[in-house]
């Protein structure tokens, strides 16, 4: 509580003996009390899911092109992540709430590209695995070259 000496708030209460971060929000004393502003964390919130929707979106591609069923799931992870605190931060009534709204969409695009690109991958790999296990198997690693192997193996090279 308050200070008996100096009459000061204590370390858990604003100067009007409110305590510091509040669920809901903070009271702006620009404004007059008037207007309020998302508390610290929910701005945390917010940061880290635009971090995590950025994430989702550049991972989805990246994988399609690297081939990495791994690269998809974190990117998958991440989107999932990112639209159950946006979903959390909905249930708020204040700015937060709206802000919220407005980035779900483009988090619900990214957990869907980045879904699509793991499914991409689980075909294209269930597709390769026989090729590579025959080549595995049989010791053929020059089958994968095709017919790049042909054309050096003619006289016709510098050093031939």
């Amino acid at each position: 509580m308050a200070d008996q000496n100096d009459n000061r708030p204590g370390p858990y209460l604003d100067e009007n003996r409110k305590p510091y971060n509040n669920a809901e929000t903070q009271s702006n004393p620009d404004n007059g009390d008037k207007q309020f502003k998302p508390n610290a964390l929910d701005e945390r919130t917010l940061r880290s899911v635009r971090s995590q929707t950025t994430f989702a979106y550049i991972a989805g591609p990246v994988s399609l092109f690297v081939g990495g069923i791994l690269l998809g799931s974190v990117g998958a992870i991440c989107a999932f992540l990112a639209y159950r605190k946006l979903r959390a931060l909905m249930q708020k009534s204040n700015e937060t709430a709206a802000v919220a709204r407005d980035m779900l969409k483009s988090t619900r695009t990214a957990l869907t590209i980045c879904l699509v690109a793991v499914a991409l991958n689980a075909i294209s790999f269930v597709i390769m695995f026989p090729v590579i296990e025959q080549m595995l198997q049989s010791g053929d690693f020059a089958s994968v070259a095709g017919n790049m192997s042909a054309g050096t193996a003619a006289g016709s090279s510098t050093w031939g």
